[in-house]
């Protein structure tokens, strides 16, 4: 808060109780990025009253700011410690890791509100475009539609800790499902660190956090894509009404396979269909290696 700009702004305002113009704003409380400032006179004492520099966000208990400045630097992916870099630089005080992972939460926890809307508002229009193409299932519970299926990793080499798959509807090429894959949950590395990994202690802190814990897969990094998948065929029935019939992928995608082993459909079997764009590249490579063979 700079105290000079509103001293400024009320030097030439009269206490209307003992008419000097000494209002003061002062700041004795600081709630991360928000302070509580007060308005009093410094000639007779007189408080007028208070008031936080950002609205507070009722259902959470947290200010406004502090949780729109969480939420950018998770969004450029930094955490607490590039916060109290940024706070240093600039000169101001910065928010403790407690008030920062309680805003990482709340902010997580919207991010999961909004997802689940947009999911079923997704759902809606691929459903309602389905019926458009094919009046006839206007009555159907069930609508059998095709989609595109991909994983992809945090990074290159079978060794990422998170992957996502994603089903997209072919007709309108809106996502409808994705699943999230994590072999890593920070609170776990840190807990097994100080409480160690077999002791008592964590074992009960761990029954505590099971349900809030991060990772949630144990296989391999490779295993990733199938594993998505079955998950989310599994679930498209009961949950969403679709059953994805036929499935655009990689031609080297072992999720196709993998879904008709578990027969997730029971006896019917899901149909696939090559990507235009990948069966090129491998008739491309295919070419030119046959290209080196001729001229070798």
């Amino acid at each position: 808060m700079c105290k000079t700009l509103w001293s400024s702004l009320l030097k030439n305002i009269p206490c209307h109780e003992c008419k000097e113009k000494t209002l003061q704003v002062s700041q004795k409380n600081s709630f991360g990025f928000t302070s509580k400032i007060f308005l009093s006179c410094a000639s007779c004492k007189k408080e007028f009253g208070s008031v936080f520099t950002s609205e507070r966000e009722v259902e959470e208990k947290t200010f406004h700011v502090n949780n729109k400045v969480v939420e950018a630097f998770l969004a450029i992916g930094r955490g607490h410690s590039a916060l109290e870099t940024f706070s240093m630089v600039l000169g101001t005080p910065s928010m403790d890791s407690k008030t920062f992972n309680k805003c990482m939460k709340n902010v997580c926890q919207k991010n999961k509100d909004i997802k689940f809307e947009m999911l079923e508002l997704s759902r809606n229009a691929v459903r309602d475009a389905h019926i458009r193409e094919n009046p006839n299932l206007q009555k159907s519970a069930v609508l059998d539609i095709s989609v595109s299926y991909d994983g992809t990793w945090q990074k290159r080499g079978y060794t990422s800790n998170l992957g996502v798959g994603c089903v997209i509807d072919i007709l309108t090429g809106i996502v409808i499902d994705f699943e999230i894959l994590s072999k890593y949950c920070h609170e776990c590395v840190i807990s097994e660190r100080d409480l160690e990994k077999n002791s008592v202690e964590f074992k009960i802190w761990f029954a505590g956090h099971k349900n809030e814990c991060e990772k949630n897969f144990h296989g391999s990094s490779g295993s990733m894509e199938m594993h998505a998948a079955a998950v989310m065929w599994k679930r498209s029935i009961k949950e969403f009404g679709f059953r994805y019939t036929k499935m655009l992928c990689d031609g080297d995608s072992k999720a196709f396979q993998h879904l008709n082993e578990e027969k997730v459909y029971g006896p019917d079997m899901i149909q696939k269909e090559e990507c235009i764009n990948h069966i090129s590249k491998r008739l491309g490579t295919a070419l030119r290696n046959k290209v080196k063979e001729w001229e070798s």
